[in-house]
């Protein structure tokens, strides 16, 4: 596929369903409360992070939105690179989805709004977003992307 192939069908649609989900976790769920959806493993919540991943660098409001935004254009530039193979220009555009979605979210709302929360009794996974869950997706294409070119 095309990079604005990708673009207009994998990372526009996943940034609107981010936004949307946003939107409805801000709508519908008030902060910092959560809904069971599977007992003992899954809720929805509405939490806030200043931070980047695990809440690392909170606070860092600047830093997480130039580095964002001069991320996407990078992301960008290597999309539209002649010769990418297709695992990465997948995790390219998943990628690019994932940034767009947590650089709207600093710029609207000052924090990025998390609500899918996993855990095993106590034990917590850190709250996260559906733009969260297509860099982890981008970070894996990239790394198996990594391991297939080395063995060819």
């Amino acid at each position: 596929m095309s990079p604005a192939r990708l673009l207009l069908a994998v990372t526009l649609p996943l940034y609107a369903l981010d936004q949307l989900t946003k939107w409805a976790t801000l709508r519908f769920i008030s902060l910092g409360d959560e809904i069971p959806i599977i007992p003992g493993l899954f809720n929805l919540v509405h939490v806030t992070n200043t931070g980047s991943a695990f809440g690392l660098m909170k606070g860092w409001f600047g830093f997480h939105l130039i580095f964002g935004t001069v991320m996407a254009v990078v992301i960008l530039f290597i999309l539209f690179r002649p010769g990418l193979d297709r695992l990465s220009r997948w995790a390219c555009a998943l990628l690019l989805s994932g940034i767009f979605g947590n650089v709207t979210d600093r710029l609207v709302h000052g924090h990025v709004v998390d609500f899918l929360d996993f855990y095993v009794g106590q034990n917590h996974w850190p709250a996260f977003n559906v733009a969260d869950s297509a860099i982890v997706i981008a970070v894996a294409l990239f790394l198996l992307s990594s391991g297939k070119n080395k063995k060819n």
